[in-house]
């Protein structure tokens, strides 16, 4: 596990979602078995044990997979640029459950394939066992935007933005 890394264009990293920390392991999970640079299958399936090796899962992995792969299903990524804003999914189908074999199988949508595989350019890397053991889908997610700047050491970032990565636009609106 110490030698997987996982890569997301940095549109991705910079994008807005919510996905509690089970579904966002799931992709990280996923993403840590693929190499991005090259393209990548549209499906990919993961065990629960993979998923509970990968993530340091010690007690019910295959219920914490299943329920990582409904929330998956539902989640949107918004992506803003100067000119627009775009909604994607991450999967083009309900996630499949192999019952009876603990597993799951993901059907990446098009759009999102972009942001994952192919990376030439303009990507974050960084090691999948950095993230294994944080608890919180808001961990995860401020370790990946100071991650895309881990080059620099510094990274500058507007409060609305940083609400917007976390998902949570609509929340906290005094900051104290």
């Amino acid at each position: 596990m110490n030698n997987l890394s996982v890569s997301k264009s940095n549109y991705l990293i910079d994008a807005s979602y919510k996905l509690n920390a089970q579904a966002q392991k799931l992709v990280l999970a996923c993403l840590g078995k693929i190499d991005s640079r090259v393209s990548i299958p549209k499906e990919i399936t993961i065990t629960a044990q993979e998923y509970s090796e990968l993530m340091g899962i010690k007690h019910n992995s295959r219920r914490d997979l299943y329920k990582a792969a409904d929330s998956l299903f539902r989640s949107i990524i918004t992506l803003k640029n100067e000119n627009e804003t775009i909604e994607l999914h991450w999967v083009q189908r309900s996630v499949k459950k192999h019952k009876g074999e603990g597993a799951i199988t993901i059907k990446w949508t098009d759009d999102v394939l972009q942001y994952i595989s192919q990376l030439k350019n303009r990507f974050t890397t960084y090691k999948l066992h950095h993230i294994a053991q944080l608890q919180s889908s808001h961990s995860i997610r401020v370790y990946e935007l100071l991650m895309r700047f881990n080059s620099t050491g510094e990274r500058i970032i507007y409060l609305d933005d940083f609400k917007s990565a976390l998902g949570i636009s609509d929340k906290y609106s005094d900051f104290r």
